[in-house]
């Protein structure tokens, strides 16, 4: 892309100073990750004893997941009361190994790192704005490799409120700046558009992973991040 086209495609965002980015489908293919490590833990707790078929097992724990929330902690637990095995404590520590055995070999989508990097180097405030337990959010980033890439890092409980408007307007505030200089980046409408957009930010919904067919009023959609570099002034405003 030439600089006459990329200085086009920038002009909407000539005063931004700061980009903020959600982790799960946006900066990695969290749906896919997640969906491949419970797979890869049903079928481990079924050969350690579990008594059942893999897919019995794996609608099971889907049931669990919906009731509980994807931050419950016992999701293995339960589910080996659901059936019979002959020892629990092997069948959900066989699970629980599968499952984070599968979660240590996540990876970035494609240029996610070189892209922070220019950005960086363009003079932008990066920073997460991410939902979840703290721990949690640090330990993807963390295994991403990307989290000395980010100036801030702000988490949400999802209990309550979660990432509302005044969640978008307290992180403005926290970097020094008017949410009109700010940029969110991120797959969910419900959570990274429309409240970003209620704060007075700009935003940029990343088209994928399970919300890529709902609807939103982003500013612009892209596929991966990889394409905020020729969205964005070469240089961040001063």
């Amino acid at each position: 892309m030439g600089l006459s086209a990329r200085n086009s495609k920038a002009v909407r965002f000539a005063g931004v100073r700061a980009v903020l980015f959600d982790i799960d489908d946006t900066l990695f293919p969290s749906s896919e990750f997640s969906a491949l490590a419970r797979k890869n833990a049903v079928s481990a707790m079924v050969r350690a004893g579990l008594k059942t078929t893999a897919s019995r097992a794996q609608t099971e724990l889907n049931h669990i997941i919906s009731a509980r929330g994807s931050n419950f902690s016992n999701h293995f637990d339960l589910l080996s009361k659901r059936f019979p095995c002959p020892d629990r404590f092997r069948v959900v520590a066989a699970g629980v190994a599968a499952y984070h055995n599968t979660k240590s070999s996540i990876s970035p989508y494609p240029n996610v790192a070189e892209t922070l990097l220019e950005l960086r180097s363009g003079g932008y405030v990066l920073a997460v704005a991410s939902e979840g337990l703290v721990i949690k959010q640090w330990d993807k980033l963390i295994r991403l490799g990307l989290d000395s890439l980010f100036h801030k890092v702000f988490v949400t409980s999802s209990v309550g409120n979660g990432k509302n408007a005044a969640f978008y307007k307290r992180v403005a505030r926290s970097l020094h700046l008017p949410p009109s200089s700010i940029l969110m980046v991120g797959d969910n409408p419900e959570k990274d558009i429309l409240p970003a957009k209620k704060a007075g930010m700009h935003t940029i919904r990343i088209i994928a992973g399970k919300h890529a067919k709902s609807a939103d009023n982003a500013t612009l959609r892209l596929r991966t991040i990889s394409g905020l570099v020729a969205m964005l002034p070469k240089s961040a405003a001063k």
